[in-house]
């Protein structure tokens, strides 16, 4: 009797064994232990206790954000609806702002596009579908559509030249953090409202040294093992690209490589410590890096991408392959980029700039009214004649 009591012992040791192994692959699995027996992980995710007026005056101007421009359209269909909401055709107020979840687009395009009944604003973005698929000469031909912007734009320059398609910046990933999100992430930090998360940021911010006080070095931090199990379709081109850069930057002397994922204060704070940032595609060619870089006074450097256009005027360095990453070129890279950090951010890094584009077909009595950082709106000349 005692051998097969232990016999048994021994079997569910080596299928509790076995099945640890298992989840010990299981990139989520892996993250959650560590951070239970790291006792200083709460205290370094934990975001400041910052008053309320201060979380509402950042509130009322975000950085630059897919989710922030989302909130404030008009019609939503988010990927989490499978139909979209029943006033989405119309009819509506010339210049309506409709947004559609890039996951809904192509059922959008073909099933929906056709019946809309009024002159509109398109915004597609948030989720991860290649973009390159979509119909687009089937969008701009259609007369209902006043401009449309994209996030993760994948087509050809030459449709910017029309004048009514405008790429679209991913931006700030404030959803992850946030408690009313329904696409949390533990693992980057604790809960807190956008706000506080903006705050947080403008604080590390202000501590980061100017750019031509700070090494000649690369920040990368993105972490192959993020990939395990290829959860989503989009994971292969991700890990490939993660590959191909920390292949070609590990074993420069000038490269800081974050060995695992730690939170996301700890990487703003990181900052400090280059001039530089590497940032390979995320789950889509944009990737939220590039945006935080930006404002944690950092040059990103990443590769060459059908949405180039939409760095003009920010300093991005654009690559065509990592082995372009050089210290003599870091040199020459920073003295041409530095003078950017010496101003103040310009307003294509805020939501209010983009929110108030897309509401600018409207007449001026039925625009909401929107406050902060705008600048100046740009209508594209060739649609004055359609107001």
């Amino acid at each position: 009797m005692q051998t097969v009591i232990w016999t048994v012992v021994a079997i569910l040791a080596i299928l509790a064994v076995a099945t640890f192994a298992v989840l010990w692959r299981h990139n989520p699995f892996r993250k959650w232990v560590l951070r239970k027996i790291d006792r200083t992980w709460e205290d370094r995710a934990r975001v400041a206790d910052f008053p309320p007026d201060r979380i509402a005056e950042e509130e009322a101007d975000m950085f630059v954000s897919s989710t922030v421009m989302r909130d404030a359209c008009d019609v939503i269909w988010e990927e989490f609806d499978e139909e979209p909401p029943a006033n989405l055709t119309g009819p509506h107020p010339y210049g309506t702002v409709i947004w559609v979840n890039t996951k809904r687009m192509p059922r959008f395009i073909e099933e929906f596009l056709p019946k809309m009944q009024s002159k509109f604003v398109l915004v597609s973005a948030r989720e991860n579908n290649p973009t390159r698929y979509f119909d687009v000469d089937r969008v701009l031909a259609d007369p209902n559509v006043l401009c449309w912007f994209v996030e993760n734009y994948e087509f050809d320059a030459s449709y910017i030249e029309t004048g009514k398609i405008v790429p679209l910046p991913l931006g700030m990933n404030y959803h992850k953090l946030d408690p009313n999100s329904p696409n949390r992430a533990a693992d980057m930090g604790a809960p807190a409202r956008p706000g506080a998360q903006q705050a947080q940021l403008r604080q590390i911010r202000d501590t980061i040294s100017p750019i031509r006080e700070r090494p000649l070095k690369v920040y990368c931090n993105f972490q192959l093992n993020m990939d395990t199990f290829l959860r989503h379709h989009h994971a292969i081109p991700r890990a490939e690209a993660r590959a191909e850069a920390i292949e070609a930057l590990k074993d420069k002397p000038f490269a800081i490589v974050e060995p695992r994922q730690t939170t996301r204060n700890d990487v703003w704070r990181r900052h400090e410590e280059a001039a530089f940032e590497a940032s390979p595609r995320g789950n889509s060619i944009d990737c939220h890096r590039t945006w935080e870089a930006l404002l944690l006074r950092t040059i990103p450097i990443v590769k060459t991408t059908p949405m180039d256009p939409i760095y003009d005027g920010l300093p991005v360095v654009i690559v065509q392959d990592w082995s372009e990453v050089t210290e003599a070129n870091l040199a020459k890279w920073r003295d041409e980029y530095a003078p950017w950090f010496d101003a103040p951010l310009p307003p294509v890094m805020f939501s209010n700039h983009w929110i108030a584009r897309f509401h600018s077909w409207k007449s001026a009595e039925t625009r909401p009214r929107i406050g902060g950082t705008i600048g100046a709106i740009p209508l594209p000349s060739a649609l004055v004649a359609d107001r």
